[in-house]
């Protein structure tokens, strides 16, 4: 396997490792559920890698499956982080209409051995949203918490900055492989890179937690 893949990997464990270890010490809801998903896309990240750079064999349909998880729970932590009746209720709406989304485009549109650019686009699009609203919330709180010490706006801020650069890369992906594929697997490799960024912001999320707890 390539040096970065191992490097990405490194990233997912430690973030969900400093979430286990976080874990002993009260975390909130949200971060439990989100410490569940870390566990969960390290399995899926280490499978997919196997199947490619080992196996030698497509690993889309375990992609396709996870992405479904993947948002809703993205969705999920969103919706208990986020305050506001309207915000609220775009959030529920996304949750309960995105596994029907990703039902009608995975069993009827693509299949689970070919790659589904909808719901990516779908899950990272409503994924910098919710980011945007949570740091809109932020700033017009009446109390503004110190963010040193805040894990939820460190993992928000990793996501916001994968999905920024996810959107429109999977957006222009088929376009980039039929006339630029040497610029799609270089841009592959920055937005791995940004994905890496993103487990280690999540990595000093659930740390500051801990320090915040022993210093209290």
């Amino acid at each position: 396997m390539p040096v970065l893949t191992y490097i990405y990997l490194l990233s997912i464990l430690a973030a969900f490792l400093s979430s286990v270890v976080a874990s002993g010490r009260g975390l909130s809801r949200e971060l439990r559920v989100f410490s569940w998903l870390l566990g969960l896309t390290l399995a899926v990240e280490i499978t997919a890698a196997v199947l490619a750079h080992v196996v030698r064999r497509s690993n889309n349909w375990v992609y396709n499956s996870f992405t479904l998880v993947e948002f809703w729970v993205y969705g999920y932590f969103f919706w208990m982080i986020l305050a506001g009746r309207w915000v609220k209720r775009i959030v529920l709406g996304f949750l309960i209409v995105f596994p029907i989304f990703w039902g009608v485009t995975v069993l009827y549109l693509f299949g689970f051995k070919h790659w589904n650019s909808y719901v990516i686009i779908a899950g990272s699009f409503f994924t910098v949203l919710f980011c945007l609203l949570y740091y809109y919330q932020l700033a017009t709180a009446r109390l503004i918490p110190d963010l040193r010490r805040l894990s939820e706006f460190w993992i928000a801020t990793g996501m916001l900055i994968f999905y920024m650069a996810a959107l429109p890369y999977f957006g222009l992906l088929n376009f980039l492989i039929q006339y630029h594929l040497e610029a799609a697997r270089n841009l592959l490799v920055v937005l791995q890179c940004l994905d890496t960024l993103m487990y280690l912001l999540i990595t000093y999320g659930y740390l500051c937690r801990t320090r915040n707890i022993k210093k209290s």
